[in-house]
């Protein structure tokens, strides 16, 4: 059934001056210099602006087998990725673009690594995972810090596991990661993703989408390419799986139950709340929900190995 996502309720969270701050700092995308937009792009998309209802989760999830909510559906798809990783492996974990680092208080609790070191550009993220992971009494087995992902702060041959949850397509550029993870990697060690993979770079559509979006003009090409850079990059045994067929229907029916509901309407950002609406009505547009986004968009579980 489609859902009528256009005209919903306001609320404080749709007030005149709320949303002139609001599109104000999405119009600041569109000029930023690339390396700016991913810190301006999460910090736009505050807390106040979180889908999810009980977890500080920042993923589509992973809907296979049906989840009741966003949370449970990103939960998934982080034990999808733990699982890929093999984090059962009692080494030290690299989680690049960590986040509130949701994901890694569940990675300790289900695969018990020895140590996780979680890394992200944005300072009130690390600042708010710091807190919660102190108050789990956790924060001599995860280590949270501020850095970039392309000038990881760390020695050669340091980690057991590079693992990245839906956050690589933001990183300037993707490639430049790849060439640190394997720089940070023991011999043998193993880098995993799930990321989004776009195509799409023409015109003006493609220039408004990548700057939107943060996305790094030298991160949209295929996943074929995507596993040439790895490889470039000096990684071996590179498998690749398409996600897309349980992320994107999943969600995209999700996100239209969410935002007609008055609650999120009243507190999001507004300028986020309307790209999240020009998604929906986007993919409502596509027949059955998939024909557009077949031939643009996959998202991939990617696993490598450093030799």
């Amino acid at each position: 059934m489609t859902i009528d996502v256009r005209k919903q309720p306001g609320g404080r969270g749709s007030s005149w001056l709320a949303a002139v701050r609001d599109y104000t700092m999405m119009a600041a995308l569109l000029v930023l210099p690339e390396r700016w937009r991913a810190r301006a792009f999460f910090e736009m998309r505050t807390a106040r602006s979180r889908l999810t209802e009980d977890s500080a989760y920042r993923n589509l999830g992973y809907w296979k087998d049906d989840p009741d909510s966003l949370d449970k559906a990103c939960e998934a798809m982080a034990d999808l990725l733990g699982e890929a990783a093999d984090l059962r492996a009692q080494g030290r974990v690299l989680d690049v673009g960590c986040g509130y680092a949701e994901q890694d208080v569940r990675w300790l609790e289900l695969f018990q690594p020895r140590q996780i070191v979680g890394i992200d550009l944005v300072p009130s993220q690390v600042r708010q995972g710091r807190r919660r992971i102190a108050e789990l009494g956790l924060a001599d087995r995860i280590d949270l810090r501020v850095g970039s992902a392309t000038e990881l702060p760390f020695g050669d041959d340091w980690f057991d596991r590079v693992v990245a949850l839906e956050c690589a397509l933001h990183f300037v550029t993707r490639a430049d990661f790849f060439r640190e993870a394997r720089r940070v990697l023991r011999p043998g060690g193993r880098l995993a993703l799930v990321d989004p993979v776009t195509s799409v770079d023409s015109g003006v559509s493609g220039y408004l989408e990548r700057s939107l979006g943060a996305i790094p003009r030298g991160n949209v090409y295929s996943p074929d390419v995507y596993a040439d850079k790895l490889r470039e990059a000096g990684f071996v045994d590179v498998t690749m799986r398409s996600l897309r067929d349980d992320v994107y229907p999943g969600f995209a029916a999700y996100l239209a139950r969410r935002l007609a509901d008055a609650e999120v309407t009243d507190r999001m950002n507004a300028a986020v709340r309307a790209m999240w609406r020009q998604w929906v009505l986007s993919w409502q547009r596509t027949t059955s929900g998939r024909a557009a986004y077949v031939s643009k968009q996959d998202y991939i579980l990617v696993v490598a190995t450093a030799p």
